[in-house]
């Protein structure tokens, strides 16, 4: 038979044994049920970050390359790419001056090759005075280069440009394509292929040339061809 006080002691021992293994059930249970919480909470493609008007940009050996603000940033897929909407403003940098303006709908930053795509509504402008309008604008790092590869329209001084798939190659300020074009001037209009347009001296070189010209006019056109 044992005494009070041993009744006493192996009662609180089970007690806390008790206590002891309720708290280990607890939190196994949290450690458990808590990822399926979170997967079943957060829809599937959602971004795990989203930061309101932020900057997102880009330099190279400390000069900068390009620069967008943005009213709101998400970032997805580990951070490999960013998705911004409501584009406020995109910059594009030579030798560390801001040589075109961009504003469309939405962009997106891949992290991995410093790349970005913009879409909805494009424009870009040159400081030279082009104006370039278009549904999609890609920039590719390597040859600096903004790559336009849908329908483009593209007014220059005097000079309206219509094509597909341009690219305006930034430090040579050149605007080219393989692609036939329909190039309309106060003039008359040239049709040809493989535009060259120099955005500095807003001349220009086509191949395969039809014109619709007055005579006068078709003379001073391709005198500017020359």
């Amino acid at each position: 038979m044992l005494s009070p006080s041993w009744r006493r002691i192996i009662g609180g021992l089970l007690i806390v044994a008790v206590a002891a293994a309720g708290v280990v059930l607890a939190v196994r249970w949290v450690t458990r049920e808590r990822p399926a919480e979170t997967a079943e909470g957060r829809e599937p493609g959602k971004p795990a970050v989203s930061i309101q008007e932020s900057v997102v940009e880009h330099s190279t050996g400390g000069t900068p390359a390009w620069r967008l603000n943005i009213e709101e940033i998400e970032i997805a897929g580990g951070g490999r790419s960013v998705a911004a909407s409501d584009l406020r403003e995109g910059l594009v940098y030579d030798q560390g001056k801001p040589v075109m303006r961009i504003s469309a709908g939405k962009a997106t930053y891949e992290t991995a090759d410093k790349s970005f795509e913009v879409t909805g509504g494009v424009k870009v402008v040159s400081h030279r005075g082009a104006i370039i309008t278009t549904s999609q604008v890609q920039w590719v790092p390597a040859t600096e280069t903004l790559h336009c590869p849908g329908e483009v329209t593209m007014r220059a001084e005097g000079v309206t440009v219509r094509t597909q798939d341009l690219d305006v190659i930034v430090p040579q300020d050149i605007a080219r394509t393989p692609n036939r074009v329909q190039v309309r001037t106060e003039h008359g209009q040239l049709t040809g292929r493989n535009l060259v347009y120099n955005l500095q001296t807003h001349g220009y070189t086509l191949d395969s040339i039809q014109a619709v010209f007055g005579v006068d006019a078709a003379r001073e056109e391709l005198g500017r061809l020359r």
